[in-house]
């Protein structure tokens, strides 16, 4: 079965119906950010009849259920990452599901699943139990987002990489430059960089510290997600940055 990923505006397109097709023919990949952006709407002032928990209700009645899964939030799997406890490999094109615990009865072993927050977010959700800490998490969401300034995002990456780099012509040459910097800065550096970036700080010794002990490998082959997570806010320095605005 193929996996899908929806966002709130992909389900509002559909009616019950249609969301139950949905729930059959794909495995629907839930993020946690889903369920925050759905529930902002309880804080919005809308023009309409229906209240703000009747709309999010409705949007609770069509979400997948049965063959969709809820991963963890992106910055969780990065700190698994750094600390080598999760392999972007193991995934095998699946979603990251945590909360797996090895049990032995006896000569059988077996894994148990325990429910993670965002599980639980899930179960809460399809019950429409939207519950006063989920409105402070979507209140908090929406603050986030009109606080995010991205002139000093664009700024303090600028500033970390160096002013010596020509400013990219192209999206395709801003992608290369992004490569370039990636395999060709010092590589001790860069993984300093991209934790302060990251605001994961909390690992960051134990995360070098594991590096170094480890013969200091390419970070592209130990830490996939965390490369992958570091090219994007590189690239998007490149591209919408002011050097780049002309491209």
């Amino acid at each position: 079965m193929p996996y899908l990923i929806f966002d709130k505006s992909s389900l509002e397109s559909l009616n019950i119906d249609e969301s139950v097709l949905l729930d059959t023919f794909y495995s629907c990949v839930i993020t946690p950010i889903f369920f925050v952006e759905c529930l902002a709407d309880l804080e919005k002032k809308i023009k309409s009849n229906s209240t703000p928990e009747q709309l999010v209700g409705s949007l609770a009645d069509r979400t997948p259920e049965y063959e969709s899964c809820v991963t963890l939030h992106h910055l969780d799997i990065l700190r698994w990452e750094l600390v080598g406890k999760f392999s972007l490999l193991q995934l095998k094109g699946g979603p990251f599901v945590a909360g797996a615990k090895s049990v032995q009865l006896g000569d059988q072993k077996g894994v148990i699943f325990q429910q993670t927050k965002e599980q639980e977010a899930m179960h809460r959700w399809t019950a429409r139990e939207f519950v006063d800490a989920e409105r402070l998490v979507a209140k908090w969401w929406r603050r986030t987002l009109t606080a995010i300034d991205f002139n000093a995002m664009v700024a303090t990456l600028m500033a970390g990489i160096g002013p010596h780099w020509r400013k990219p012509k192209t999206l395709q040459d801003a992608r290369e430059m992004t490569d370039i910097i990636i395999d060709h800065m010092d590589q001790e550096w860069l993984l300093g960089f991209g934790i302060d970036l990251f605001d994961v700080s909390d690992v960051k010794a134990q995360t070098v510290s594991g590096w170094v002990g480890n013969r200091r490998p390419p970070l592209r082959e130990c830490m996939p997600y965390f490369i992958f997570m570091l090219s994007i806010n590189i690239f998007f320095a490149w591209s919408c940055g002011p050097s780049c605005s002309a491209m």
